[in-house]
This record gives C-alpha cells, structure tokens and sequence, in this order.
C-alpha cells in the first residue's frame, strides 16, 4: 500500500493538476498549513483526509503526515510537483520488489517556464519516498530532511517540478522562509551584523550563485535565478539584523509617535 502526503497553503491553482498526478495511490493525505482560498474545496474531491494546522514547519508537517498515513510505503509530493507515468510505473514496481529504506527521487525543473539543467538544478535529488517500518523522523525546518534505517536507492525517473514561476512566488516565498533562516541563525549565536558583513555576504554569494553554481554562464533564467537566490540570503541576513537590535524597531517608531503626540 503506497500513501501519498502533500502540503498545501493556497495552492488552488496548482493543486488540481498535483492530485491528478497522484490519484493512482491507495491513500492521499493532505496537511494544510493555514490555506485560505479555495485549495481544501478542490483537494476534497479526491480525498477526505485532511488534516489542518497552522505555521508549522515542513519538518513538523511531514512527520504529522507520517504519523496518520496508513501506507508501507509513503510518498512526498510538494503542490508544485507533478508524479509523471514513467515515474508513477517505476515506483509501483520499487515499492513492490525493493529492500532500501529510501529513495531519492531527482526532478525535473521548470523556472521561469523553461527547464532547468546547470548547477544545482542538474542533480537535484530530494528524499521522497520512505518505507514507513524504515522511517525515524524528519528533522530541520527549513531544507528539512529525513532519517532513516536501511541504505537510500535512486530512481531512474524524475518529479516534474514548476518552480520559480513568477517574481511574486519566489520573493513572497523569500520573505517567508528568512524569517525562520533568521530565527535559526539568531538561536545559533551567530555574530552581530554590521555592514562589512553585508558587504562580504553579498560578494560571496553572489560569486556563489553566479559562478561556483555557474548561474551567470546560463543565459538570462540563469543570471536571474543566481541574483533572486542572492536576494533571498540578503534577506535572511537584514532580518537577522532587526532580530539583533536591543529594542525592536516597530517599538522604536511606537515611541516616536508617542513623543509626537504629547508634543
């Protein structure tokens, strides 16, 4: 038995098309983390088992979905990933002849609405498909990934995966994953910012993006996904700052207004 775990928050465009990809699996689970709009209306013509929670972590959701799904076998597919047929016919068979713990299943990416194939993006790996008796827990909340007993095996076939698809998704997501990067780097204990360390960070990684990841070499998709990738860890970093302060800065412009209006 093979059960299918999607996460979802205001995914009503992209959801529909995910469910089909996967409507073959004995089981499909839906975590939502606090949808608004019309995602859980469309996720329930193919399932009825929904779960709802509200700013969890991935990590956290995941092993809430591990927890009520019923499966030997369990399935991760993100809202904007799509189970294609040689993929779907490749786990059918994995699931019924195979001795690993794990597999990683690589994907197929699709940013600005070309497929992607340099740096990062040409062996994209990711740990999806987990026997449940194998599973220990999935750890880290952001980039979270999990653990397992047994050795990982590889699939031949890849997730379609449409990422990046506009400006709007991929700085809205930036300005929602630095807040918990921050978070993390903050409980770290890692150094006051100042403004050479803003200054180092973005000539690393902008070389990082640009040219170790080769970024700058690809054309302009790539060009503009190595500096969004430099914008996102800015951000982390200038919310790290605000993190920093001795005194948050909304109290600081509370006061001023206080100031001025007994004046």
């Amino acid at each position: 038995m093979l059960s299918i775990i999607i996460i979802t928050k205001n995914e009503e465009k992209r959801i529909r098309a995910c469910l089909e990809s996967v409507k073959w699996a004995d089981e499909i689970l839906i975590l939502d983390n606090g949808s608004d709009d019309k995602t859980l209306q469309i996720a329930k013509e193919y399932t009825d088992k929904i779960f709802k929670f509200q700013n969890e972590d991935f990590a956290t959701l995941r092993n809430k979905g591990m927890e009520q799904s019923k499966g030997e076998w369990v399935l991760y597919v993100d809202a904007d990933e799509r189970v294609l047929d040689d993929l779907r016919k490749e786990i059918e068979a994995t699931i019924t002849f195979s001795d690993f713990g794990a597999f990683a299943i690589s994907r197929k990416n699709i940013i600005f609405g070309k497929e992607i194939n340099f740096g990062s993006y040409k062996k994209d790996w990711v740990i999806r498909l987990l026997r449940k008796k194998d599973f220990e827990t999935w750890v880290g909340k952001i980039h979270e990934y999990p653990k397992f007993k047994g050795e990982l095996g590889y699939t031949k076939n890849s997730f379609l995966h449409l990422t990046h698809r506009d400006v709007d998704q991929i700085v809205l997501k930036s300005l929602e994953w630095s807040k918990i990067d921050a978070r993390l780097r903050l409980e770290a204990g890692h150094p006051k910012m100042s403004g050479w360390r803003f200054l180092r960070i973005l000539i690393s990684e902008t070389f990082n993006q640009g040219i170790k990841r080769k970024g700058f070499f690809n054309g302009t998709i790539g060009v503009m996904d190595a500096l969004l990738q430099v914008f996102s860890l800015f951000i982390t970093y200038i919310r790290l700052w605000q993190m920093q302060q001795p005194k948050p800065l909304e109290k600081i412009y509370d006061e001023i207004d206080e100031q001025f209006l007994k004046k």
